[in-house]
């Protein structure tokens, strides 16, 4: 495997925890996808390397674009997912499974994947006071406020209310 994408060969920092690097690196294969949430290629990455007792530590900034889709409005928008967290690469498996590769070489894909995922809401709102979809005629209560509604209802529960009423 040729070194590229989020890809990094760390030979020369095995060993030498006087020595650090910076690297960059951009994926085309990182796709996300969700009910209401889409995070689309390509992602970028910035890391800083350091070899340290334990193995290697990757300090790393990651962004992405994703599509949203208000769980309440169904309004569609996007916007840009940053993400910083470090990760440790091994040299036995630890409990995340991310280990050093064959060849000394790091893959940074996966770690950055699971950051980026775990930052995506699981049910995006456009805004806190959205206000939703209209339940008798599906208008967007954001945009044009419904007025004259006469409370419909296939309830069964429904012959119960004049029971109260009266």
């Amino acid at each position: 495997m040729t070194p590229g994408g989020l890809v990094f060969d760390v030979g020369d920092l095995v060993d030498h925890p006087e020595k650090e690097r910076e690297v960059e690196g951009v994926d085309d294969h990182i796709r996300i996808e969700m009910i209401d949430v889409v995070l689309n290629p390509p992602v970028t990455a910035s890391s800083n390397l350091r070899w340290v007792v334990e193995g290697l530590l990757a300090r790393f900034r990651a962004e992405a674009t994703a599509s949203f889709r208000c769980t309440r409005c169904l309004t569609e928008w996007e916007e840009l997912v940053e993400v910083e967290a470090n990760q440790l690469f091994g040299i036995e498996q630890d409990e995340d499974g991310y280990k050093l590769g064959p060849g000394l070489r790091i893959d940074l894909a996966g770690p950055v994947r699971d950051e980026l995922g775990l930052a995506l809401p699981t049910s995006p709102i456009c805004r806190q006071d959205c206000l939703g979809l209209c339940p008798v005629c599906g208008n967007d209560l954001n945009r044009d406020p419904c007025d004259g509604h006469e409370e419909e209802t296939d309830s069964p529960f429904a012959v119960l209310k004049d029971l109260f009423d009266s």
